[in-house]
């Protein structure tokens, strides 16, 4: 089968951090199946600030790079771009070097791509794959605490109701999230779920070479010689990630005596990034030190060397009672690191893994005890408890695998109910 699958963020080796379009295709195209993945030329998540060109392979993986304008931060112009987006991909019609697909999968970092890919299906007379990602408005509402009746609320939950109703199947990533597409439409498509995965081998870790790599490694090698339990958290820094609240965390143990005893790596940005800087001067945190990104290969390098994982979330039980998928908890379990989960799921990795603390709460106390009782642990202990992750996340969160139930569920879907 030919396969082409709209993800405006994906990433991949030399591209960006989001491995998962990557990771499937490869897996596919051992099966012997053909997979494009469409990508937006330029989006926040790119390695580099140069845009993608038009068409790029990776390790067998045809990228093609839509069209799409620079932004920064959330506003007006990141909007634009996801317009952008859409509009080149309704434009591939028109691309004599594209085979025609026999499926298009839509990838939800935001919805809207439905549009063109259900129109692409259609032309094409190819099956229509609607991936949920996160769950759009509700996540918007929930996390953002914008306004249900926000026109762009009103769009997305338009754009979703759409998605569900002509779409052949659903692919989500969250353990749940068949049940909140049941509560949108009367006749929902089939769901398959398809989580995010570790691949071990791939992305492998690289010493950090970077400025803000180089800078990263020279603080945590400086700890670690200072014998300090070393906590990390990778990625994005907004406000769905609720960082205020792990620094209220480390504040409260400094307050115990414990400032010697912890350093915390915040390797990343965000819009919340320079909040969380001014908090942290106002708290007097000496052993917190922020870090811009850097290259997956180097942010897999940081991780693999520090002690505990922290997997930075509100406790949202409107959003989680659906279950999560965090790229982070997955990196974390591939290096064989302990987790904190300050949040309550009804499907979550980290307890059926048993690879970590799920405080069941994002207050600043509940992290604090977390925290310490991974200081307390000896490293064997810590070892131990990061091993059963990733021996878990090599069984249930392998990519092949995922890629392999995730085509059969296509194979196996009905084209004529749409």
């Amino acid at each position: 089968m030919k396969l082409w699958y709209l993800n405006h963020y994906a990433g991949g080796p030399g591209i960006g951090k989001f491995m998962r379009a990557f990771h499937l295709a490869k897996a596919w195209a051992e099966e012997g199946h053909e997979t494009t993945v469409f990508v937006a030329a330029y989006h926040h998540q790119l390695e580099t600030p140069e845009p993608l060109p038009s068409d790029k392979r990776v390790d067998g993986v045809r990228y093609v790079g839509l069209r799409a304008r620079r932004y920064s931060g959330n506003g007006v112009g990141r909007v634009l771009n996801m317009a952008d987006y859409c509009v080149s991909a309704f434009r591939l019609r028109a691309r004599s070097d594209l085979a025609a697909p026999d499926v298009v999968i839509v990838s939800s970092p935001h919805p809207f791509a439905i549009f063109p890919g259900w129109w692409l299906a259609r032309r094409y007379k190819a099956k229509l794959v609607f991936e949920i990602r996160d769950l759009w408005p509700l996540s918007v509402v929930e996390i953002n605490g914008t306004s249900p009746w926000h026109p762009f609320v009103l769009l997305c939950g338009v754009t979703e109701r759409f998605a569900y109703r002509v779409s052949d199947l659903v692919g989500t990533l969250l353990a749940g999230a068949r049940e909140h597409v049941k509560q949108v439409v009367r006749k929902p498509p089939p769901c398959v779920y398809v989580p995010n995965g570790a691949n071990p081998g791939a992305g492998e870790a690289k010493a950090p070479s970077s400025v803000s790599g180089v800078a990263a490694r020279a603080q945590l090698e400086t700890w670690r010689k200072e014998g300090r339990l070393i906590l990390i958290h990778p990625g994005a820094q907004g406000i769905p990630n609720a960082l205020d609240r792990l620094l209220n965390a480390v504040s409260v143990l400094n307050g115990d005596g414990n400032a010697g005893k912890i350093g915390v790596l915040l390797v990343g940005e965000g819009g919340a990034t320079e909040a969380l800087k001014r908090q942290s001067d106002d708290l007097q945190l000496s052993n917190v030190a922020f870090f811009p990104t850097v290259p997956y290969h180097e942010a897999m390098w940081l991780i693999q060397n520090s002690d505990v994982g922290y997997a930075g979330a509100r406790n949202i039980p409107g959003v989680y009672r659906y279950g999560i998928s965090f790229n982070k908890i997955m990196d974390f379990m591939q290096a064989g690191l302990p987790i904190i989960l300050p949040l309550k799921a009804s499907h979550d990795p980290v307890s059926e893994a048993g690879c970590g603390i799920v405080t069941g709460s994002d207050q600043p106390s509940d992290i604090a005890r977390s925290i310490m009782s991974l200081e307390t642990a000896t490293a064997e202990e810590r070892a131990e408890i990061g091993q059963r992750g990733r021996a878990y996340a090599a069984e249930v969160h392998d990519y092949g695998r995922i890629a392999r139930n995730y085509l059969e569920a296509i194979q196996g879907a009905d084209r004529s109910t749409r």
